[in-house]
């Protein structure tokens, strides 16, 4: 084999290396949203990795998602909810992908304060204050469903930290 035949087949691999690589990064760890996040997060004053957590275990970035119990958006908020935290924090529930991230981080950022702890507030994030209220007030495990997305999003969180 050649030296330049050689030098060729280096190449090639190292392009589809760095190809794999930037499919990799883009589909695992999109950079959409990437703008909304970072003001919302700021802006309430949450982790950013977390918010990214939250979009990526809720929806996978997917800012038509829509759940079979009506929660809907990146953060997969239901009616009720993104109805409470327009009127509460007075924006506009009106869809856009940078107000739905907003909503969302608003809410997290809301049931952080309630909660007093990253996991309890993601538990009432995905099952709801009353029944983490309850966990705690009675001595229960919560769903398992729930102590699933707790770990998936505190997973996400950390790669996102890492990555961000």
């Amino acid at each position: 084999m050649d030296a330049t035949y050689k030098r060729s087949l280096i190449l090639l691999a190292a392009v589809l290396v760095a190809a794999a690589v930037c499919f990799y990064t883009n589909t695992v760890f999109p950079d959409a949203l990437a703008e909304e996040t970072a003001a919302a997060a700021e802006e309430f004053g949450v982790d950013e990795a977390l918010v990214r957590g939250v979009i990526f275990a809720e929806s996978g970035y997917d800012t038509d998602a829509v759940s079979r119990a009506g929660a809907s958006g990146p953060m997969q908020l239901m009616p009720s909810t993104r109805e409470w935290v327009s009127k509460v924090t007075g924006i506009a529930a009106d869809g856009t992908a940078m107000s739905e991230v907003r909503l969302g981080t608003a809410y997290l950022a809301y049931l952080l304060r309630r909660f007093g702890g990253v996991e309890t507030a993601l538990a009432a994030y995905n099952a709801g204050p009353a029944n983490v209220e309850r966990w705690l007030r009675e001595g229960e495990e919560p769903y398992p469903e729930t102590a699933a997305y707790v770990k998936r999003v505190l997973f996400a969180r950390r790669v996102y930290a890492r990555v961000f």
